[in-house]
């Protein structure tokens, strides 16, 4: 059996890549997520192991489930910063094991799931008018195709499945290009402003509005609705009560003759 992994903590990594080889099957880490999906898709691996770290394992998650859509099981392994079964699950995992002090519970998981046919997942979603195709990568807005690049439509498939709430540029940039991709703000800056002026195509009016919120990253909003209360933003793991309250979605107070910058599709 042959496996690819993402690890944050080396050592369980080299732990797990040497009692997992005492039972004939092979781990091998990858440095990223970028190169764990060219593994996958040069039908290297069987299966995927993902620790679950934190911020990290939702993202690695969300990036392998609109790249691969169930290609293969992929099988989270418990850590120390747990996200748990429940969220991983949530997330797009296949199965959840915990890793303490023996591989057996792992192995089971992983000879129940490999080798079974994968059904492949055809993900998409509807906000408001528009509607988004995973599997053909393919946004439309009432029935009319938007062309967009493989980019371009990753960025648009997290920010409208978070409609309503922050996602961070750090969170965005793990989705889009991958974990341990160095990719500078000029370049997300510059694939949101092409996205922005795709998803309005010149309509006679905007119906959605891509606000970049300063120093955390960036919202989508429906403009014909009220923003959404939203109770638990997407900040990729931050802590939302350390976070200033317009980044929570709360009113906050303007000192007298305040004046709020409106940026070009605001009015």
């Amino acid at each position: 059996m042959k496996l690819v992994g993402l690890f944050i903590n080396k050592a369980r990594q080299a732990a797990l890549v040497r009692d997992l080889s005492a039972h004939g099957v092979e781990l091998r880490p990858m440095p990223s997520s970028a190169a764990l999906l060219q593994a996958i898709k040069r039908g290297e691996a069987q299966a995927v192991l993902l620790e679950d770290a934190d911020t990290s394992l939702i993202d690695w998650l969300a990036m392998l489930q609109l790249r691969l859509g169930g290609v293969v099981p992929i099988l989270v392994v418990g850590g120390d910063n747990a996200v748990g079964m429940v969220d991983a699950m949530a997330h797009g995992a296949t199965d959840y094991a915990d890793y303490v002090d023996s591989v057996e519970p792992l192995l089971t998981r992983l000879r129940a799931r490999v080798g079974r046919p994968q059904q492949l997942r055809r993900m998409g979603l509807e906000v408001g008018p528009y509607s988004l195709d995973a599997a053909a990568s393919a946004v439309r807005r009432d029935d009319q195709e938007i062309s967009l690049t493989a980019r371009e439509f990753a960025l648009a498939w997290v920010l409208f499945s978070n409609a309503g709430r922050v996602v961070s540029a750090s969170s965005l940039t793990a989705r889009v290009w991958g974990g341990g991709t160095d990719i500078c703000k000029r370049t997300l800056e510059q694939h949101v402003y092409r996205l922005r002026r795709k998803l309005s195509g010149g309509a006679t009016g905007a119906v959605v509005r891509i606000q970049a919120i300063y120093s955390i990253g960036y919202r989508l909003d429906l403009l014909h609705e009220q923003p959404l209360a939203w109770a638990m933003p997407d900040y990729g793991g931050a802590a939302a009560a350390q976070l200033p309250l317009h980044a929570r979605g709360l009113p906050q107070e303007q000192p007298p003759g305040y004046l709020r910058h409106l940026w070009p599709g605001e009015f």
